[in-house]
């Protein structure tokens, strides 16, 4: 079985090449989304957790990680 993390690395990859990335400025975008993983991941985890505790019906995408820019 792969690992979640290697999946989401896998998809990284493959979207990065898919905008036209490749050698050192591959790696240097592929390092830095990375990096975003985890705290993604727990940022997600700490919003069920205060929606579970107040009772809260639901949160938006933008609600839990605010508006995201595409870089170009």
């Amino acid at each position: 079985m792969v690992s979640t993390e290697a999946e989401f690395a896998e998809q990284i990859m493959v979207d990065l090449i898919a905008q036209g990335y490749s050698g050192n400025d591959l790696h240097e975008h592929f390092k830095k989304e990375v990096s975003q993983i985890r705290p993604a991941v727990e940022a997600m985890l700490e919003e069920v957790k205060r929606v579970a505790v107040s009772g809260s019906e639901y949160v938006s995408y933008e609600d839990v990680f605010g508006k995201v820019e595409k870089e170009q």
